[in-house]
């Protein structure tokens, strides 16, 4: 949520599958669901996917609770909590490449708190910041830039960003770029830092500020149209980078929609209508997909009194048509931010007003598959053989492909593994009659494909 103010807010042969998945689930349905802290705010996951940090803010300011919770993703648990004193509202986690060290965004103070991962514990902290709220890494790993939103008290009024050299974690230019800088995002080049300004959050009035890293010069307002803009997610071509309009922080109004930014123009070229307060945003590691967190929690009363969560909702987004699709996926209350793996198994909710974090399995391949119809003559005898073949693409690929005759998946026709080539014949088929198949593959993490619908057309 905004930093503004205190307020809560998967010849035939028929094969079993050997997998380690602890589930078999559907693409875009929620598998787990984790306790953390108070009021999660920020994740991230580590290169090896087998780690999540999330940013406890603590936004009640409860004695103590200020926290980092460490989320084993084997096994989707907690494995440990980090306390320090030098937790002040953390807010964003960011991990280096390397995966040795996690960066803690103090929002309420000066400070980025540095953790070892190997050991969990705090190695120091670097100064000088004012309400730090996000923070990019440079590809080369030895900058960084973090955005000022403005410390508690004076949240909101930050305009700076500062850049950081990370061998000596020291703070070696100052920046400045638009008022209250809400989050920001590094081009896969490393080129272009692009900054979101939330300025007043009324609609219209948010900016984009962009700094060229080859030697930090800012331009400020550069795009301007934005409404509450919140969080900012580049697609891995550095073509597009997508904003969520989470609108104003009183939430008069409050804000719907994603807007999509070309970044060779720096032009607004579409905007995508979601669900009440889109919040945070990540696109899936091969680029098709973008998912937008919901925050939907509203004031009931007078004088922006008795804060109410309505049902917390992830929309996906198809970035080659710029259009939410099905289905919404309903999560806890107040969903904040969204983390996707490297690995693209899993998206990662954290609920603000739950304490939790939601685990959804996410379809990380695409299947293409083709049909066709050849004959076995034995003497006087025709075999009819529906023959279909198939490739599968992606960041984690199925172990295993199950065919079924029918839309409803209740015909197994039969089942091949991945290590087996990837070819089913269905024999003694009946002549003239149009044949329509239904593949379904199965990662190791045990997700299931949209069925690949397939239909025998011509002969061999």
């Amino acid at each position: 949520m905004p930093l503004q103010s205190k307020t809560l807010y998967y010849g035939t042969i028929a094969c079993s599958l050997i997998s380690t998945a602890l589930y078999t689930a559907a693409p875009n349905t929620v598998v787990a669901t984790i306790n953390v802290g108070v009021t999660p705010a920020g994740i991230a996951v580590t290169p090896n996917n087998q780690f999540a940090y999330v940013a406890n803010n603590n936004n009640y300011s409860i004695t103590g609770q200020d926290s980092v919770s460490v989320l084993n993703l084997a096994n989707n648990t907690l494995a440990t909590t980090i306390f320090d004193p030098s937790f002040d509202e953390p807010y964003t986690v960011t991990i280096n490449a390397a995966g040795t060290k996690a960066y803690v965004t103090n929002s309420n103070g000066t400070t980025i708190t540095i953790i070892n991962l190997v050991t969990n514990t705090v190695l120091q902290t670097i100064p000088g910041f004012n309400g730090p709220s996000g923070m990019v890494i440079t590809p080369d790993g030895n900058f960084a830039y973090v955005n000022n939103y403005g410390a508690d008290g004076a949240s909101g009024t930050g305009d700076t960003v500062s850049v950081v050299n990370l061998n000596t974690n020291a703070i070696v230019n100052t920046l400045t770029v638009g008022l209250a800088p809400a989050s920001l995002a590094i081009t896969p080049d490393g080129a272009f830092v692009y900054v979101i300004n939330y300025q007043n959050g009324n609609p219209g009035t948010g900016t984009i500020s962009i700094i060229q890293t080859s030697n930090n010069t800012v331009t400020v307002d550069a795009i301007n149209g934005f409404s509450g803009p919140f969080a900012i997610a580049i697609t891995p071509n550095g073509q597009y980078a997508y904003v969520t309009n989470f609108g104003s922080n009183n939430f008069a109004p409050f804000g719907t929609t994603v807007s999509v930014v070309s970044l060779a123009t720096n032009q607004i070229v579409a905007t995508i209508n979601l669900d009440i307060q889109p919040s945070g945003i990540a696109i899936t590691p091969d680029g098709r997909l973008a998912y937008a967190t919901n925050y939907n929690t509203l004031y009931a009363g007078p004088g922006f009194t008795n804060l109410t969560a309505g049902q917390g909702t992830v929309n996906i987004i198809d970035i080659a048509t710029n259009t939410a699709i099905p289905p919404i996926i309903a999560v806890d209350q107040s969903p904040d931010a969204v983390a996707i793996s490297p690995n693209g198994e899993f998206a990662y909710v954290t609920n603000y007003t739950s304490n939790t974090v939601n685990v959804i399995a996410l379809q990380s391949f695409q299947i293409a598959a083709q049909g066709c119809q050849m004959q076995d003559r034995f003497l006087t005898y025709i075999d009819l053989i529906n023959k279909l073949t198939w490739t599968a693409s992606g960041t984690s690929l199925p172990v295993s492909y199950a065919i079924y005759r029918d839309a409803g998946l209740t015909d197994l026709a039969g089942t091949v593994l991945a290590t087996e080539p990837l070819v089913f014949l269905d024999h003694n088929r009946v002549p003239n009659i149009n044949y329509t198949y239904y593949i379904v593959g199965t990662n190791a993490v045990g997700t299931t494909s949209t069925p690949v619908a397939v239909t025998v057309t011509q002969n061999c």
